[in-house]
């Protein structure tokens, strides 16, 4: 009996006696533990596991926000990226016309590729032949000096209108009214400026650049005073009818190194017509003047791009 425990229940129907032995109670007692320690491990269990679903649907927020972040980040590159397409296509437009320009420049300026050449070489070049010819057409007697009806005189030997003697005439006589403006042909200074009843009448000479002079006869007027610098195009005096002159003109002549020229191959040379005086006048040695031009001009852009990447520099 020492190993049984009795039980007794009483009710209103009588006792009832249950015998437990201690081994049962044993049992008992260990399968309640376990069933406690089950419940706690269950418990935790789902603890984690409600945690590890919150954790997960907190991430899977993120992601869907990173998400559309990342689709809006997109559609922006998207449409940059048809911008930039555009923008390089109108871009490659424009370099075309600039190689199609550089390419009637170099037409125009009668330069020839020997061989092939980027278009920042083609560029320098281009720009150094056309500094050269703008320097030579702003230097050099280039035009006519004034508005003229019609050329009375030519240059070369002719029977002088008044005197009646067979001599060269060192220039052209221009018929224009009198008081008609006349302009410096290129930029100079007024040499000499004489008023005279007599021969030439009022003249006026501009030595010029290069060894070249222009003188300028019969005036009404001066508009400038010995001495003075004058720029291509300025206002130097007015046609007249002085000295020996049977009616209002102007007598015009060009010298180079004291030696007159033909003035009506300077009156037809400009920017168009570039090579025509060189082929006039084949005395003067023209290939040295635009050599020296031309150095002087690639001096002058490589001094320039030097300076302007220096300031790049600085700036950055």
């Amino acid at each position: 009996m020492k190993d049984r425990i009795i039980i007794s229940v009483s009710t209103i129907n009588g006792t009832r006696h249950f015998n437990v032995s201690k081994l049962f109670k044993r049992n008992a007692v260990i399968a309640m533990w376990a069933l406690l320690f089950g419940l706690i491990i269950t418990a935790a269990v789902i603890d984690y596991l409600l945690r590890s679903v919150e954790q997960s649907q907190a991430q899977r927020s993120y992601l869907a926000s990173q998400a559309s972040t990342l689709r809006d980040e997109i559609a922006t590159l998207q449409s940059s990226k048809s911008a930039l397409a555009q923008e390089l296509t109108l871009k490659q437009d424009e370099m075309l016309q600039v190689i199609n320009r550089v390419g009637e420049i170099e037409l125009a300026l009668g330069l020839e590729q020997q061989y092939p050449q980027d278009l920042e070489n083609r560029l320098d070049t281009a720009s150094v032949n056309s500094v050269a010819r703008q320097t030579m057409l702003q230097l050099v007697p280039n035009g006519s000096p004034l508005e003229f009806s019609r050329r009375s005189s030519r240059f070369g030997l002719r029977q002088h209108p008044i005197v009646g003697k067979q001599q060269h005439h060192k220039g052209v006589d221009l018929s224009a009214g009198r008081g008609t403006a006349v302009y410096a042909p290129a930029d100079g200074v007024v040499e000499v400026m004489r008023s005279s009843k007599q021969g030439f009448g009022n003249l006026l000479k501009i030595r010029h650049a290069f060894g070249f002079s222009t003188l300028y006869a019969h005036l009404d007027e001066f508009k400038v005073k010995s001495g003075h610098f004058v720029h291509k195009g300025e206002l130097i005096a007015t046609s007249g009818n002085t000295g020996l002159s049977t009616a209002p003109h102007l007598h015009y002549e060009v010298h180079f190194l004291d030696r007159a020229l033909n003035p009506q191959s300077f009156m037809d040379w400009d920017a168009a017509n570039f090579d025509l005086v060189f082929e006039k006048e084949r005395s003067i040695k023209w290939d040295s003047l635009v050599s020296m031009l031309e150095t002087k001009a690639s001096t002058q852009l490589q001094l320039s791009l030097h300076k302007d990447a220096q300031l790049t520099a600085i700036s950055d």
